[in-house]
């Protein structure tokens, strides 16, 4: 990561997933948001060190185009991020797809998502 506080910034309805990140990224900046219009007005005011997209929070019927949209938008935006993404158990495979090259899937249970976001960001 490239400060000395990572900025993370993940896209999430998951409140679990929200709370459980919140208490283990303590070494880092983490900022959620729960549409991607949001996240879009974050990334355009400060590039963040990795962005995780939780395609659950991914849905057309709150506006949102998709995910492939969701990464282009952050590789142009922010393209030293690190990009990540929590796909829905058993559709792994088309969700590494949509999201396109150098974006890194992390486990889609809650622990393991958590200690992948974590690993990535570098906090212990």
């Amino acid at each position: 990561m490239s400060s000395a506080e990572p900025i993370a910034y993940c896209l999430t309805r998951d409140r679990e997933l929200a709370a459980a990140l919140d208490e283990r990224l303590r070494g880092a900046l983490a900022f959620f948001y729960n549409d991607a219009a949001r996240l879009h007005q974050a990334v355009t005011l400060r590039a963040p060190d990795l962005v995780l997209v939780d395609t659950g929070a991914v849905r057309a019927e709150y506006g949102d185009a998709g995910l492939g949209p969701i990464t282009t938008f952050l590789r142009d935006r922010a393209p030293r991020a690190r990009l990540a993404v929590r796909p829905t158990p058993g559709v792994e495979h088309l969700v590494a797809a949509e999201a396109g090259p150098g974006v890194e899937l992390v486990p889609s249970d809650l622990d393991g998502c958590v200690t992948a976001v974590a690993t990535i960001c570098g906090c212990p």
